[in-house]
């Protein structure tokens, strides 16, 4: 949890803490009720409704360096270099297919099928990444701060309590499902 938190005559605060004690020490005299459920569930929708955006909206658009394009590129009669800066000391005809291509590579739209493979292959990288970001802050956040629910005045465990409160949400839980995802949190969790 964030230690600067605003001060607030709010009825009801929202937090993913599950730590009573830690809840307690910042929000003193709140009435504490948990929504228990199975944590694999719960964040596979978080990352599908939100995380996954987020990870790609906060993640920087790299761009394909000089240097690393002209490795991918090149001739087997080309020079090898090391550093960006000898690019521009190759001769006048490999810099000039060397600026075509990487122009193509950077700035256009490639309509090839390798093209649409490489996109597809990144689109599955970026997910196998955002949801490994999700899953390990989250178990670090629980590492920090530790699920105990003994000052807590109601625990409402959506997996078997026979409530309409715990159907829908046992149903909304259901609704999101990625095999990506369950990979993921199952390789993070036989390390």
């Amino acid at each position: 949890m964030t230690e600067c938190i605003p001060p607030t005559k709010s009825q009801y605060i929202l937090t993913h803490c599950m730590n009573s004690q830690k809840i307690q020490e910042t929000f003193p005299g709140h009435h504490v009720v948990f929504i228990k459920s199975n944590l694999q569930a719960s964040l596979q929708r978080e990352w599908v409704l939100h995380g996954h955006q987020r990870y790609l909206d906060q993640t920087p658009k790299h761009s394909v360096s000089r240097l690393e394009h002209y490795w991918a590129f090149r001739a087997p009669c080309w020079p090898d270099i090391d550093y960006e800066y000898q690019i521009d000391q190759l001769s006048e005809n490999i810099k000039q297919e060397l600026e075509l291509d990487y122009a193509k590579v950077v700035n256009g739209p490639v309509d090839a099928v390798p093209g649409m493979l490489v996109q597809l292959t990144q689109n599955i990288i970026n997910k196998i990444n955002s949801a490994y970001e999700i899953i390990q802050w989250h178990l670090d956040y629980y590492d920090q701060y530790p699920v105990d629910f003994s000052c807590a005045q109601q625990v409402v465990n959506i997996d078997c309590d026979c409530n309409e409160f715990g159907a829908l949400m046992q149903v909304e839980l259901n609704r999101y499902q990625s095999e990506i995802f369950n990979q993921v949190w199952d390789t993070v969790h036989e390390q």
